[in-house]
């Protein structure tokens, strides 16, 4: 297992250098000056131009990346413009808030697919089945930003039930048990918004799993000798049916934290989406930059856990690759 985590680990190396090398050349050869909030309009071109040399405009790009890279490897990710603080420090300001948000929709999205994606697969083609069926399509369909005013304007300002915006409630200073009630009352919507089209595709996933694997001959041959059908479900059925689920939860993991920029927005919920779209409107590179590295390592360690769990599940992947 060692020897096969080892393996899984080097391959994600080079992988995370090309991303960085393409991402970087990306970022930086984007059109216009990412310095240009620093100087002052009434400097004169020679100071303009002695500002950005010092810090390292006119390097080519191959130096600039060297530099980044060096950096980098040690915490370092650069300074942002806009907020005028280390990358670094204004990413794990925002990560905790969308990591919440994440997890939270990614616990709704199990809690419900499994159950919901079992009992499909058991009762395929019946009443039932094609009623799910239908609702998932829906969930699917439903735009993330439309869903989100949805549950807004019933929930929060028809029914008054939740808040609709925000992470805590101004003004408040709650603390202790009453401040952890504060802030589930303000994720319960965010986090419903982001699992929903979750639910639907895991359980999809999952129904199509089970009920093949139920036709299958060695699932019929343990029905034949007698064995409980709790056992053949939980023993092997729902263990070579988890399979195609294990890597549709590991892709999820990095699109929740990427992804949840319509939903952060729609309920001001200051997340990393949010902070990535805010990169963007105001050119600030250096966290742009940070972000999208960030990103890409929660991607590759979410693929590195799924090739662990397939090991465990099925020990012949560690022989196969």
């Amino acid at each position: 297992m060692l020897r096969y985590l080892l393996r899984r680990v080097l391959i994600a190396l080079p992988v995370l250098l090309g991303i960085s090398i393409i991402v970087f050349t990306l970022v930086v050869l984007q059109p216009g000056d990412p310095y240009v909030s620093m100087i002052d309009p009434n400097a004169s071109p020679e100071q303009k131009a002695e500002l950005l040399n010092r810090v390292g405009y006119y390097d080519p790009l191959w130096v600039k990346y060297l530099k980044w890279a060096g950096r980098a490897v040690t915490g370092d990710l650069g300074y942002s413009i806009q907020y005028g603080a280390p990358v670094s420090q204004i990413v794990a300001s925002r990560v905790g808030n969308t990591v919440l948000l994440a997890g939270s929709a990614l616990a709704i999205t199990l809690l419900v697919a499994l159950p919901v994606g079992i009992f499909q697969g058991l009762r395929r083609d019946t009443g039932r089945d094609l009623i799910i069926s239908i609702l998932s399509f829906v969930a699917l369909s439903v735009p993330t930003f439309f869903l989100g005013m949805l549950l807004i304007k019933i929930f929060a300002a028809d029914l008054r039930w939740l808040p609709s915006s925000g992470v805590v409630t101004v003004g408040a200073d709650a603390s202790g048990f009453a401040g952890v009630v504060d802030v589930a009352r303000h994720l319960i919507l965010p986090a419903l918004t982001l699992a929903t089209v979750n639910i639907a595709v895991c359980s999809r996933y999952l129904r199509t799993g089970v009920s093949e694997i139920l036709g299958l001959d060695f699932v019929r041959t343990q029905f034949a000798l007698g064995a409980k059908p709790g056992e053949v479900l939980w023993g092997s059925v729902l263990k070579n049916a988890a399979k195609p689920l294990i890597t549709i939860i590991s892709l999820e993991i990095p699109a929740l934290l990427s992804g949840a920029l319509l939903t952060e927005t729609v309920f001001s919920w200051p997340g990393i989406g949010r902070l990535n779209f805010e990169a963007v409107q105001n050119r600030d590179y250096a966290l742009l930059m940070g972000i999208i590295m960030f990103l890409a390592v929660i991607t590759v360690v979410a693929n590195l856990l799924a090739d662990v769990i397939y090991a465990i599940v099925d020990p012949r992947v560690r022989v196969a690759r």
